[in-house]
């Protein structure tokens, strides 16, 4: 379960309170409305467009014998769900499988390919947001919603742990990748085929997490593993990086002016791995 929040969108409503009666209160309103309504519903559709394009892209990359390819379909498979409320997004992948457990772990793959790159083409449009990722029970309910312990320890993750503009990996979550990656069964008709792939799935997921300053597990969507998994394919990748540089730095900047320690203090965590990062980047090319 992964819980997304987009931070920043009640401040935009800041002092509108009543149906505007003047130009200069119409043009604040179409401005907050142009920040919030418009944007999240942007945000929405791309995370809705990445969601789908994944879950049905997967045309093989080598060639597959003709007696293998029905079962390598159907490892290939992914399950990737989501639901979208307020400036909140859940998205979610069910573990419980009778088969291919790959199908799932598939999605998990999914769920932070999907996290990563939003977060940067957010910060590219001068947008932030939070999140929290973790494993847990949890009920689907009939609007296609869960609700459960999978959905409390995701946002505690991202409204309690995260504080700046972050993906905050829970411990059962590692916990469940390490069990792949060992390859522990999953079901108890997986085969060793199956087994495999999650394993190699799992590896690849787990290269894309690393231990943030406070000992926090976090998604680093700017770290090699994710760069040639995910944002290699993006489109202006080094464009779309430099105006997300851009806006941090802004941001921090901004902040340190005004002397407002709490967001300063998060947007210098959040500058200091863009800086990072970015001479990785430098150093590569």
């Amino acid at each position: 379960m992964a819980f997304i929040d987009v931070l920043g969108q009640k401040d935009e409503f800041k002092g509108i309170d009543s149906v505007p009666t003047d130009e200069k209160s119409k043009k604040k309103l179409i401005s907050a409305h142009e920040e919030t309504v418009i944007f999240l519903e942007t945000f929405r559709n791309c995370f809705a467009d990445i969601f789908e394009t994944y879950i049905n892209d997967k045309k093989p990359k080598v060639k597959v014998p003709s007696d293998k390819k029905k079962k390598f379909f159907k490892i290939r498979k992914a399950v990737l769900k989501h639901q979208r409320f307020s400036d909140c997004i859940q998205a979610f992948v069910p573990l419980e499988t009778e088969v291919y457990h790959s199908n799932a772990v598939n999605g998990v793959f999914g769920i932070l390919a999907a996290c990563g790159g939003m977060m940067l083409i957010t910060l590219s449009q001068g947008k932030a947001f939070r999140a929290g990722i973790d494993l847990g029970l949890g009920t689907e309910l009939s609007n296609e919603e869960v609700y459960g312990p999978a959905l409390f320890k995701a946002y505690k993750l991202e409204s309690k742990v995260a504080g700046y503009p972050r993906i905050v990996i829970g411990d059962d979550f590692m916990e469940y990748l390490k069990s792949l990656s060992q390859r522990q069964k999953q079901c108890n008709d997986q085969d060793e085929e199956d087994i495999e792939v999650c394993k190699r799935m799992a590896d690849v997921c787990r290269n894309m997490i690393v231990s943030d300053l406070d000992g926090r597990m976090i998604l680093d969507y700017l770290g090699k593993e994710f760069r040639e998994k995910v944002l290699d394919k993006m489109e202006m990748f080094e464009e779309v990086f430099e105006n997300a540089f851009k806006f941090v730095e802004s941001e921090f900047v901004k902040r340190q002016k005004r002397r407002d320690s709490k967001l300063a203090e998060r947007y210098f965590l959040l500058y200091t791995y863009f800086k990072t990062r970015r001479a990785d980047l430098t150093s590569k090319n």
